[in-house]
């Protein structure tokens, strides 16, 4: 037996209490600041395994030492005492030093690598990173328009807006939460949007569905709370699997500490949530009011 809610009902409540939270985060995100990652900022990264115990305020001090300044320590994937020293751009031959001076602390040091990206890359990255935001959106903006044409080009501009509000609410939670911006926030965004378009596109086919065969009633508002009603059981039970596969990478990325997999996996749950939640009371609104206030203009 389905449960049938009315979606719709409060609307203007759920879009604006949704957009204030969005706007409270990318505020305190951009007064407080952004953290960049080496992606895109810039700078020099020296991985190497210690090959033994290491106590990381001791290697942070070592390092700041002959640096000087302080650098990002954290532990890596390659290796239970490899870890990663993030520094700002810093010349080959201090990056030479910092090595030679590890080597004179961990004597069972291993091999190191060194990279250096320079701030110009890191600009190039994130006009990269923008465009393919960017045309990802607008290609789902022409697939949705062409698949669901019958519900009115009203159905694909909401979706995208939906979509850009996916995308804000990830930049609100890495301005609020600190997460680093690199090619991992990338990965996350274009993961979501993913995600989030196939949730709307399920809850649109059912209105389709219903506009044709099920539900004989003209009014808009009943067609799409009928159809979310359908729709919302198979919808949890999706997002749960989802966040249960993540949850696991999650754990291991806890008791693993590693850093790489804590940043993709921790913005990605929440994202889900999220994008559960948009393509069912942001989209399926969006879309309502929009049309109605269409249909309103044409008339008049």
């Amino acid at each position: 037996m389905t449960i049938k809610l009315n979606y719709l009902k409060h609307r203007w409540i759920v879009l604006a209490i949704s957009l204030a939270i969005v706007v409270a985060g990318l505020v305190y995100g951009f007064v407080t600041g952004y953290v960049f990652d080496i992606d895109f900022k810039g700078g020099t990264r020296i991985q190497v395994d210690l090959n033994e115990e290491y106590n990381v305020s001791e290697l942070k001090s070592l390092v700041e030492q002959v640096a000087n300044q302080v650098p990002e320590i954290q532990s890596s994937s390659a290796g239970n005492n490899t870890v990663t020293i993030t520094t700002q751009v810093i010349s080959e031959e201090k990056s030479n030093e910092i090595v030679t001076a590890l080597k004179d602390r961990y004597i069972n040091m291993g091999d190191s690598t060194i990279k250096n990206v320079q701030a110009s890359y890191g600009k190039e990255l994130i006009n990269t990173s923008i465009i393919a935001v960017i045309v990802s959106i607008a290609l789902l903006l022409v697939y949705v328009a062409i698949r669901f044409k019958v519900l009115g080009y009203t159905a694909a501009l909401s979706a995208v807006l939906a979509l850009l509000f996916d995308v804000a609410f990830l930049f609100a939670i890495y301005g609020v939460f600190k997460f680093p911006i690199n090619s991992t926030f990338v990965a996350v965004i274009l993961t979501i949007i993913g995600y989030s378009i196939n949730d709307t596109i399920i809850v649109y086919d059912r209105i389709r569905e219903n506009q044709r065969l099920v539900t004989k009633s003209n009014d808009p508002k009943e067609v799409i709370n009928t159809s979310i009603n359908q729709t919302m059981k198979r919808t949890i039970i999706t997002s749960i699997t989802t966040l249960l596969a993540i949850g696991i990478v999650l754990v291991f990325a806890l008791v693993k500490d590693q850093e790489t997999l804590k940043q993709f996996s921790i913005p990605l749950s929440i994202g889900i949530a999220e994008g559960t939640f948009s393509s069912i009371f942001i989209a399926t609104n969006l879309w309502y009011s929009i049309d109605k206030l269409f249909k309103k203009v044409k008339k008049s």
